[in-house]
């Protein structure tokens, strides 16, 4: 069982830094593509596990956006991050 303590460690992790830091890029692509960029939605390890979402340390999802778009966002990405891209979401790795 995870404490209040532990999830606060994982929203201060490389994988969940990395996720802000991918977020934030890809909502100014959103707003210069003329999507609406408070559609792209960031999850934490915490809601991650109690969703049922997988195993990731932070997610980065965007369910409005263009499509294919998590497929084309290599260049928007973080170098030294573990990441897998699938549909509509990016989900980052703690190495």
């Amino acid at each position: 069982m995870c404490t209040a303590k532990h999830w606060e460690l994982c929203n201060t992790s490389a994988a969940f830094h990395a996720a802000t830091q991918f977020a934030l890029v890809l909502e100014e692509t959103a707003k210069q593509l003329g999507y609406k960029p408070r559609t792209i939605k960031i999850r934490t390890k915490e809601q991650i596990i109690k969703g049922g979402f997988g195993k990731s340390d932070a997610q980065v999802i965007w369910k409005d956006g263009p499509e294919d778009w998590a497929t084309n966002i290599s260049a928007l990405l973080i170098d030294d991050t573990d990441y897998v891209v699938e549909e509509d979401t990016v989900s980052f790795y703690t190495r």
